[in-house]
């Protein structure tokens, strides 16, 4: 098994540990359907799997910079503003 950071399903790029991730599950069997970066462009891509019928489970992970009470969260902006 890689320790490798997975890759961002819309953008391939690797998720680092101090990125914010985006997962998306099955709600039913829990199985993992996408990793996503929390950027825009990588979050229309999770977009299509939102059909009427389908039951999904949408997590945002925090990397430790946002703190246990997400005080100092940025959202993921500082990883894709210019």
């Amino acid at each position: 098994m890689s320790n490798k950071p997975p890759r961002c399903d819309a953008c391939r790029k690797r998720i680092r540990t101090n990125q914010h991730e985006f997962l998306l599950r099955d709600l039913v069997a829990g199985q993992v359907i996408g990793r996503y970066h929390t950027r825009p462009g990588c979050q229309v891509a999770a977009a299509s799997y939102f059909v009427p019928g389908v039951a999904l489970r949408a997590t945002v992970y925090h990397p430790e910079r946002c703190g246990d009470d997400r005080e100092a969260c940025d959202g993921g902006v500082s990883e894709w503003a210019a």
